[in-house]
């Protein structure tokens, strides 16, 4: 992977960069253009172009490249206005001095901006919601119990037959459920809150000063102690506060007469759309049986389903399989492109995997890339991409439509790579 260089190595090859003249390679606009470096301070660099650039603006980053003792190194500049114009002047220009430069590049071509007549759209493979409810990244284990259940799902089909065979079912272990679907997409209670980060069960067969143990339950379905003490870590409370936390947590359940709880979370594709919570408090009844969480789950999982096919999220289905999107740049391994802050955004999380439609005058290219970097800018997401199966046809294709040049395997003046 790359590499950062360090901070007195930097400044040396900085230093080479301007006293050897070491010509750097910018490539845009299907053109290859030479800079140097005129002079550098501590916060800016001052470049020189072999010729006018013409079309960059200040506030725009550009990456470069260069070769220094047979190593490529690569960095990435934010233009800065000459004389405080907010235009570029012809082929001298100042950039902010970068916070690293990289070498052993794990990229196989240079990255160039987005070339302006060149569209690009995603599709979410295997979604077809955009719900605006806490998503989980990786279901897991939890996928084995979304799967039907003969011995679960009797002949029903509306939420209400569901919802009555269930609280049926339920009477011969609690006295007592609820189920939640939250509204505007938000979980309300701290229960809610923590079984929707995890998408697993918050079970209290008995209501003690602890959490289930791997010694008197399987845990890989519910919620231990260790996740109960890192949400509290991601909601700000203090680590020396956790013991007394938990503590209040499980005393207030017995201040209310609670004396087994259990909450189990409404999965819907990666959404948590609700919750079911069944307790015991009377005295005559034994603990919470851990045999109901299985149960649980799918008759969860089948009132999701009831709901889809009652037009609950028909307002939040994806019309348009394919979305446009602002590309910022490409290579012939993978491109960067912007999206706003929505719902959308969000269902887009490290490593899933996205279709592609890249689309030029000449050639549409239709490719699956994985998601490999993401970070918010104000109301933007940034998503750094890597293709999967692009094709030699288009590889050849886009490295001459993207550099202007004919193909040829990665070399000197292009390797750098992309996200």
């Amino acid at each position: 992977m790359s590499i950062p260089i360090k901070r007195i190595e930097k400044d040396f090859i900085l230093n080479m960069l301007y006293t050897e003249q070491i010509p750097i390679i910018y490539l845009h606009n299907r053109e290859e253009f030479i800079l140097k470096v005129e002079k550098y301070t501590k916060e800016k660099i001052y470049f020189k172009s072999d010729r006018s650039i013409g079309d960059l603006v200040a506030g725009k980053t550009i990456d470069l490249i260069f070769t220094y003792n047979a190593i490529t190194i690569s960095f990435a500049v934010e233009m800065n206005a000459v004389q405080h114009d907010s235009h570029i002047q012809e082929e001298h220009f100042i950039g902010n001095m970068p916070e690293f430069l990289y070498k052993n590049l794990d990229r196989s071509y240079s990255r160039v901006s987005f070339p302006p007549d060149m569209e690009l759209k995603f599709s979410l493979l295997g979604q077809q919601y955009i719900l605006p409810f806490p998503q989980l990244s990786d279901l897991g284990e939890l996928a084995l119990l979304l799967e039907p259940d003969p011995q679960v799902k009797p002949k029903m089909s509306t939420f209400k037959e569901i919802l009555d065979t269930m609280a049926a079912w339920i009477q011969d272990y609690a006295d007592g459920y609820k189920v939640v679907l939250f509204q505007d997409g938000i979980p309300l209670s701290f229960e809610e809150q923590l079984i929707s980060k995890s998408g697993k069960a918050l079970f209290l067969p008995t209501i003690t000063n602890t959490f289930p143990q791997d010694e008197t339950y399987p845990t890989k379905y519910l919620i231990t102690e260790g996740i109960f003490t890192e949400y509290l870590k991601s909601t700000g409370v203090n680590p020396t506060y956790f013991e007394k936390a938990t503590a209040y947590f499980l005393d207030s359940k017995k201040g209310a007469g609670i004396r087994a709880d259990l909450w189990i979370p409404m999965i819907f594709e990666h959404y948590v759309v609700g919750s079911i919570r069944v307790w015991i408090k009377q005295a005559q009844r034994g603990p919470l049986a851990y045999t109901i969480i299985e149960p649980l789950y799918r008759y969860a999982h089948e009132l999701a389903l009831a709901l889809k096919e009652q037009g609950y999220f028909d307002d939040r289905h994806i019309k348009d399989t394919f979305i446009p999107a602002y590309g910022v740049d490409i290579s012939v391994s993978g491109l960067r492109f912007i999206y706003p802050v929505s719902p959308i955004s969000a269902s887009m999380t490290l490593n899933s995997t996205i279709a592609l439609k890249i689309i030029t005058p000449q050639r549409t290219i239709s490719i699956n890339a994985q998601i490999v970097r993401c970070y918010k800018k104000k109301n933007s997401i940034f998503f750094g991409c890597n293709f999967l199966d692009i094709i030699p046809e288009d590889v050849r294709f886009l490295f001459e439509y993207i550099y202007g040049k004919p193909f040829t395997e990665p070399g000197v003046s292009l390797i750098a790579g992309h996200v």
